[in-house]
């Protein structure tokens, strides 16, 4: 009996998942357990087994196509089948077909999309509608960026002449050429292109969903760093020693930020869609960059730890995030997040927040400053520090009660608890 492939749903958060690469194709023999593709979520690329032995007898979806979480994929099973009951198709391409707003026709019957094997005739130029508006499926008009081809000149096969993917990649193939993006986009030269795909899409989706949808409040704050400095000089023996570990500023940061959040529970909170929840743990998100984009793995419980268990944590999430290796549970539950850059030379910078979160600090580089101590110029290390709230949760006093909180904590530590 056949058996269905899903897209899987990996975490509570998951809600469709993108498909980077199929490593078995049609007709093909998959054993239970085989990695038969790579997907993409909105966190980490994922891994998908065979969930069957058998022929891989139909994929259901494309590279690069977004697939609904639970919807099926791909058909596993034996030779000649009967596999009818599958769809064709999945859910995100019958949501390509629907309008585009209350404008778009509705009532003219689809015709069939073109396939890959019955490639046809070059889509003609047409004029837009007296309204000047053309429309195409928001697949179509991804896929017409990453070809260089302006879709307004296209026939659509869609409902109601509605331009779908399938005529973009028409035009790529047919000998007649439709007209290239840049006759109409100025005359700039472009060295190279690169889909936006994986993980780069995920994060110029999640990054614009927060700018736009999150109304911001940002303050920041000089903090002097040099009693921190040595209380980690004066420690950093019997760290290394006894603990087994090298504790570094940013190690410090993240133990006293946690306790902050701690004290502070008004920055530690979620907005629903109905209600606004107080988290209960302050599990503490790391940003990381790495080669293709940023990943924010969580140390969980971040204000119940010790300074060595923060710092261990810390450089394990942050070795495995460069390598590939995290799994998808070390990127899910953070309350708060820290952004560090000090690392690039950033004195300060205003850090988008990691939605659903309601907070983010953002930390700069420690430098060597002239500031004025008891009326006298004196040379001390100070960084800058700052936190985006999203102030629908956290108004002003609250957000400003944190960063004093924590100000005062990083300016006079104290003997690292437990």
């Amino acid at each position: 009996m056949a058996t269905p492939l899903p897209m899987p749903k990996l975490g509570l958060t998951m809600e469709e998942g993108t498909i980077l690469k199929w490593r078995k194709g049609e007709g093909e023999t998959v054993e239970k357990g085989e990695i038969i593709l790579d997907i993409q979520t909105d966190k980490v690329e994922y891994e998908v087994e065979s969930p069957d032995g058998g022929l891989l007898l139909k994929t259901l979806a494309g590279e690069g196509d977004v697939v609904p979480c639970g919807t099926d994929i791909a058909v596993i099973g034996e030779a000649d089948e009967d596999i009818s009951d599958f769809g064709s198709t999945p859910a995100k391409a019958q949501a390509e077909a629907e309008p585009e707003s209350a404008h778009a026709p509705s009532t003219t019957p689809a015709a069939p999309a073109p396939t890959p094997t019955a490639v046809p005739a070059a889509p003609v130029a047409t004029h837009p509608a007296s309204s000047g508006r053309v429309f195409a499926s928001p697949a179509a008009r991804r896929v017409a960026r990453e070809l260089g081809i302006d879709y307004r000149t296209l026939k659509g096969s869609g409902p109601g002449g509605r331009i779908v993917q399938a005529d973009v990649r028409a035009a790529v193939a047919s000998s007649v050429p439709a007209a290239p993006l840049a006759a109409v986009s100025g005359p700039a030269t472009v060295a190279s292109t690169t889909p936006l795909a994986g993980m780069r899409k995920i994060i110029a989706e999640r990054m614009l969903s927060s700018w736009s949808q999150v109304p911001r409040i940002t303050m920041q704050s000089e903090v002097d760093l040099t009693n921190l400095l040595a209380v980690r000089e004066a420690s950093r023996q019997a760290w290394e020693s006894d603990l087994g570990v090298k504790v570094s500023i940013n190690d410090l940061i993240l133990f006293y930020t946690a306790r902050a959040v701690r004290r502070c529970p008004a920055v530690n909170v979620r907005l629903t869609e109905n209600s606004l929840e107080q988290m209960q743990d302050v599990n503490i998100g790391v940003a990381v960059a790495v080669e293709q984009g940023l990943m924010v793995p969580v140390i969980r419980g971040a204000d119940q730890k010790s300074i060595d268990a923060i710092s261990h944590e810390s450089r394990a999430l942050a070795e495995a995030a460069r390598a590939g290796a995290l799994g998808l549970d070390a990127l899910e539950g953070g309350t708060f997040t820290v952004s560090n850059l000090g690392a690039y030379g950033v004195d300060h910078f205003s850090a988008i927040i990691n939605h659903p979160e309601s907070a983010i600090l953002s930390v700069g580089a420690a430098r060597e400053r002239a500031v004025v101590r008891n009326g006298e110029v004196v040379a001390r290390t100070t960084a800058y520090i700052g936190i985006n709230a999203d102030h629908r949760l956290v108004d002003g006093a609250p957000a400003a009660e944190f960063l004093s909180t924590l100000k005062n904590m990083l300016e006079h530590p104290k003997v690292m608890p437990a």
